[in-house]
Order: structure tokens, then sequence, then C-alpha cells
């Protein structure tokens, strides 16, 4: 055990000495800034409209109830408007000030998006890990060591996901220090009040930027796997690396363009944002967390045993 936790250090330690991966810290660490800074001067909210809430709430609710009274909203529409009204109702009798674009919070909970540079990052990373020591000539060399492959592999693999967790652990710290820094500080305790699946969710902000990340991160450890294999099997780190991210940004357009199809739950990219259960909206009908979790634990084990195999039985001259 001592052997493979060695072997997990030596390759994390090669990552993170590579001067591209400081490069990667530092351009993350810069976008949450300038983010910050756009939304706090460009796209938040005026302060004086942000501290009235409860009379832009009240001008709301009533501009909701005229609207729905006049009978001539299609009832698709008035539907969405009632939910918009129960929620703003919501708000004014529990006393929670909803959190706007100019609300400290409303920036670190809305980070999340940024894990999708994460996923590039450790996409680039993982798809060079083994790729990078065929192109290096340093294959021979690690193969020589008394441990077996599969083991060399797998502490490859855990070396992109501890990145991925260090880089994770870069996001949140900056996104809470960038919020407070850039919107103010402020002490009291925060709620995220929204419409969920047709009701309302009442949660600590705290809780709700938890699990917002964590699951943002599943898609994550999927799309590092998938490039991980990749590389392994073709010993190609461009071809891993452009393959990964056009299926990242693509995957999830073609699953809602085909969602009318029933086949399309079996699709890997139908599942890997698991926020759609999250927000109570999944991109195919009749898809449910749990199968969900099932198809990427059988996607997942795929890629891993395809990458072992591939990396256990080839002959390192081919």
């Amino acid at each position: 055990m001592s052997l493979f936790i060695n072997l997990v250090q030596n390759e994390s330690m090669k990552i993170f000495k590579k001067t591209g991966t400081k490069v990667m810290f530092l351009i993350l660490i810069a976008l949450i800034a300038v983010i910050g800074l756009v939304t706090r001067f460009f796209i938040g909210e005026p302060a004086d409209e942000a501290a009235d809430w409860e009379t832009v709430l009240q001008q709301e609710v009533q501009m909701i109830e005229q609207q729905l009274e006049s009978g001539e909203i299609p009832p698709r529409a008035a539907e969405g408007l009632q939910e918009q009204h129960d929620l703003y109702m919501y708000h004014l009798e529990e006393g929670i000030e909803p959190l706007n674009s100019s609300h400290r919070w409303y920036f670190i909970v809305n980070n999340p998006q940024f894990v999708n540079f994460l996923t590039m990052f450790t996409v680039i990373i993982a798809a060079g890990i083994i790729a990078g020591e065929h192109s290096n000539g340093t294959i021979k060399l690690l193969l020589i060591r008394p441990v077996k492959r599969w083991k060399i592999l797998l502490s490859k693999w855990l070396a992109a996901m501890l990145f991925s967790l260090v880089m994770l652990a870069t996001l949140i710290i900056f996104s809470v220090a960038a919020g407070f820094l850039i919107f103010g500080f402020s002490p009291e305790p925060v709620r995220v009040v929204e419409i969920a699946g047709g009701s309302i969710r009442d949660m600590h902000v705290a809780l709700y930027g938890a699990v917002m990340y964590g699951l943002a991160y599943i898609e994550l450890i999927i799309m590092t796997t998938f490039a991980f294999m990749i590389g392994t099997v073709f010993r190609n780190q461009s071809l891993a690396i452009g393959l990964s991210l056009v299926l990242l940004f693509t995957g999830g357009q073609i699953a809602y363009l085909l969602s009318n199809y029933n086949w399309m739950k079996f699709y890997l990219f139908a599942n890997t944002y698991m926020i759609q259960f999250f927000e109570g909206q999944p991109i195919i009908e009749g898809l449910t967390p749990l199968f969900s979790s099932i198809v990427l634990i059988v996607y997942f084990s795929l890629f891993m045993l395809i990458a072992m195999v591939a990396f256990t039985k080839r002959d390192v001259a081919d």
C-alpha cells in the first residue's frame, strides 16, 4: 500500500511541477476575479433597488396578478407566472431577500459554471499523463518498476483526480474570497429560494453551493476518465483532448436535440449533467437520478476497463 501511495505522490508531483499546471491555476484565479468585477460593476442590480427588495417584489406581485386576472395569458405562460407569483410571495412572507446579481452569495453559488474550466484543465492533464510517457520515451523506465501495470495506471488516474480536487478547492476558496472582497462582507445567514420541479425549495446557501459544486464535479470525473482512456488506448494526447472537449461542449446539445427519443436515456451526455435533477427539469422525460447514476457507473467502469486492458496487455514496443 505504501508503494502505491508513493506512486500517486510521485505522479502528483510531476503534475504540479509543470509550468502549464501553474498557468492553469493563474488562469482560473484571474477568471474568478474578472467575472466578479464585471458582475459587480456592469451586470449587478443598482444598490438602491437591491436594498428595497420588498417594495420591488410587491410591485412585481401586483403586475403578475393583473396579468393573470386579464385572462389574456396562454395557459403555459400563466402557469409560469403563477409559480413566479408564489415564489415572490414566499420571499415576502418569510422575509427572505432574493439572491440578486449584486449579492455576494449570488456570485459564489453561481460559480459551479467554472467547473467546466476545471474539466478542461483536468482533461488536458489526464489525456497526456500516459500519452506523454510514450511521446517522451519514458514509458519503459516507468514499467521496469516492480509494480503491476494496473497499479501504475490507477496511480496516474488518481493523481489526475487529485489535481482536479485541488483545482476545485481553489475555485471555491477564491470564489468566496472574491465574493466578499468585491461585493462586501456581511455575516448574515442567506437562503436560496427557487422553484424546482413545480414546488418551492428553500435551502441555506452553503448547502445549496455544496450540492451544485458536487453535482457539477460528477461530469468532471466522467470526462476526465474518458480522456484518460482515449490517451491510454491511442497514446495520442491531442486526440484525447480534442475529442473530450468536443464532446464536453456538444454532448449536452445532442442530448437536448434528440430528447424525444426514449433510447437517448442511455446516451452518456443525457446523464452527466446531474444538476438537471436538482433543478427538477430532466432533459429526457422519465429520467431519474438513480437511473442516471447507474448509467454513469457503467460508462465509468467501461472506460477504466478499456484503459486497463490496453495498458496491461499491450507491448510497450508497439
